[in-house]
């Protein structure tokens, strides 16, 4: 085996694919020596700086993955599938990660596994998810990434003991790198909206509402929260990535992703919400539930962000959020501490109270134990978490697929989740997008309609839609 080519100077994208296509055929005709076992490699090579999803954009023909951080560190933009686990059956955490973690070598920190979860683990109402099964998880065969010291485009490979498995992916490399393209991709014009329909409607948000308060009264939950799909039909198919590119505009301070696993269907957002972060020992979490919108002069705004901070419904809402938190943290930590008082988050059309705890785990590699207990959190499931998942699935007429489900990433040492929310499915023509609302006492059906009218904002400007 060869090791990953040596720090340089950025090349320009023809010398760096000549590069990594030499090193990669080296690579996969070594083999894997003595060892029967298969083994994922990562082969790097400095770059010219360029957007990475502006190069994602002008990709066609393969498999599209999108992944940047919520203070825009690190920019993943890949294509094609080195290595794909997405099984039909149901999910076990802790065999997905014993999969994940026996394929990723200590030697190459930055090679990663892209994907997530469904909200729940199975199938509902509707077959439009089921390209990404329960669960999804790729290594991309290319990728541009951009980080603070610099951009390189990257292959990754899945070694194996047979040579002749070997050459086969050599020669499929090489054909692919000859279509990767780096001019920027053709302008053409954003579909027009033609039709919107939500589900639940109106009046039947109102009654599934008044139906969570009556619950709420008998004491069945503390907190649920319902969530809406409200779908656009376009004239013409949509781009997801030429979507991102412009969702990107009206989302500032958050994690952002595509997953376009199949030609006709892809998974976008742009969620504020970190589920976790862990990197070796050190945990990080937040507890963000509350919420109002932005006001339309400086006065309404400041307005706004007082009643935000002195509503009790919202502060109990929060309450809720971090008071799951703490047990987790208590339970997976040996010490941990959070911020005094509630913050706020500041997005571009609304924003939310916002509390950061982070804390030193009693181990490491415990991610799937920890995926286990964070999600769903109270803040997209409810609380007790038991019965008001029984009452969302009892009560949304539709599946929630990936939507607020955990997306991120997984590492040698590290891995990162964030919440699934402000997202949209990309199907031909339709895009169906999702958001929700949390249902304590107190909470008024017309105003719960309000909240999600704001959360999908970037949506309704990006799709050229006045909101009320």
């Amino acid at each position: 085996m060869h090791d990953p080519l040596p720090p340089s100077a950025p090349f320009s994208p023809a010398t760096a694919l000549q590069r990594v296509a030499a090193h990669a055929g080296e690579t996969l005709a070594a083999g894997t020596g003595a060892s029967s076992a298969e083994l994922l490699w990562r082969i790097e090579a400095p770059i010219e700086p360029l957007e990475p999803i502006e190069w994602l954009r002008a990709q066609s023909g393969f498999t599209q993955y999108y992944w940047s951080d919520r203070n825009d560190t690190f920019t993943m933009a890949g294509v094609g599938e080195a290595d794909v686990l997405a099984p039909d059956g149901p999910v076990n955490l802790q065999q997905v990660f014993a999969r994940m973690r026996k394929r990723l070598p200590e030697r190459f920190p930055s090679l990663r596994y892209y994907g997530g979860l469904r909200f729940t683990p199975t199938a509902g109402k509707e077959s439009r998810w089921r390209e990404f099964k329960a669960y999804r998880f790729i290594v991309p065969r290319f990728e541009v990434v951009r980080r603070a010291r610099g951009t390189v485009f990257a292959c990754n490979l899945f070694v194996k003991s047979d040579a002749e498995a070997n050459r086969n992916q050599r020669d499929q490399i090489l054909a692919d790198l000859a279509r990767l393209s780096f001019a920027p991709a053709p302008e053409t014009p954003f579909p027009r909206v033609l039709g919107r329909q939500d589900l639940p409607d109106q009046a039947r948000w109102r009654a599934m509402v008044e139906r969570a308060l009556e619950a709420l009264s008998r004491h069945d939950f503390e907190k649920v929260v319902l969530a809406r799909e409200t779908c656009f039909t376009l004239d013409a198919p949509l781009d997801p990535v030429a979507l991102l590119v412009q969702l990107q505009q009206q989302t500032p301070h958050s994690f952002e992703f595509c997953f376009h696993p199949v030609a006709d269907r892809a998974f976008i957002g742009a969620s504020p919400e970190r589920l976790f972060k862990r990197v070796n020992v050190h945990l990080q979490s937040e507890a963000l539930a509350g919420t109002r919108p932005r006001g339309r002069t400086d006065a309404e705004d400041e307005r706004l962000a007082r009643e935000l901070l002195g509503s009790d419904k919202e502060l109990h809402e929060h309450r809720l959020v971090l008071q799951t938190l703490r047990a987790h943290f208590q339970r997976f930590c040996v010490e941990f501490q959070e911020d005094e008082e509630p913050g706020l988050m500041h997005l571009r059309h609304c924003r939310h109270l916002y509390t950061r705890i982070e804390g030193i785990l009693k181990k490491a590699n415990v991610d799937a134990a920890l995926l286990e207990a964070f999600h769903p959190t109270p803040a997209v499931g409810g609380t007790p978490r038991d019965h008001a998942l029984a009452w969302i699935q009892h009560e949304e007429p539709f599946d929630r697929g990936i939507y607020a489900g955990p997306v991120g990433w997984v590492g040698f040492d590290a891995c990162e989740f964030c919440v699934a929310i402000r997202s949209g499915l990309v199907k031909d023509n339709v895009l169906a997008v999702y958001n929700g609302a949390g249902i304590v006492t107190g909470s008024l059906p017309q105003e719960e309609w309000a909240e999600i009218e704001a959360k999908m904002g970037s949506f309704l400007d990006v799709l050229g839609m006045h909101r009320a």
